[in-house]
């Protein structure tokens, strides 16, 4: 007999946490600067493509979280993709050590306070469009207003792990 393709979950959450991790994603920081003061929320819930007229992406953050908090209400938000290599970066980034996030990190502020990381694989300068209940995570809507290209192949999140794309 052969095993059956999906099974329940119940009430394990880390069931579901380690089968979505199954689904490789980039990794993107949405940083701003506020008053001088710089503040990065790091998702790898992060979607390109919502919409084309008007541009728009999307990210999904935990309702928990302290940063979207102080970031959210920002007129401007950096977002950086991440490239090869910057797995350690991107640690430090999202490190409890909210002092720390941003020592000798390579950083553009744009005019309206958006923060991009250097060295990443694509830019975005957003705005919030929409923001609605997603269970225990916000759904946000960014409106694209200017957008770039690195350098770099993009740096992949699977299984829990930082991968690196290769030729097949």
């Amino acid at each position: 007999m052969t095993q059956p393709k999906v099974c329940a979950f119940g009430d394990d959450p880390m069931v579901v946490r380690n089968t979505f991790a199954q689904f490789p994603s980039g990794v993107a920081v949405l940083a701003v600067d506020i008053g001088g003061e710089k503040h990065a929320l790091v998702a790898s819930s992060f979607m390109v493509g919502v919409s084309l007229e008007p541009c728009l992406v999307a990210v999904a953050v935990q309702k928990s979280s302290e940063t979207w908090g102080l970031i959210k209400d920002a007129g401007s938000l950096g977002v950086s993709i991440f490239g090869r290599g910057q797995g350690d970066l991107l640690r430090k980034l999202a490190s409890k050590d909210r002092a720390a996030r941003f020592e000798q990190v390579a950083i553009e502020v744009g005019d309206e306070g958006a923060v991009f990381i250097e060295d990443a694989a694509l830019w975005l300068e957003c705005s919030i469009h929409e923001i609605s209940d997603a269970g225990d995570h916000w759904m946000a809507l960014l409106e694209v207003k200017q957008l770039g290209v690195g350098e770099s192949e993009p740096l992949v999140w699977h299984g829990a792990k930082f991968r690196e794309l290769v030729d097949a």
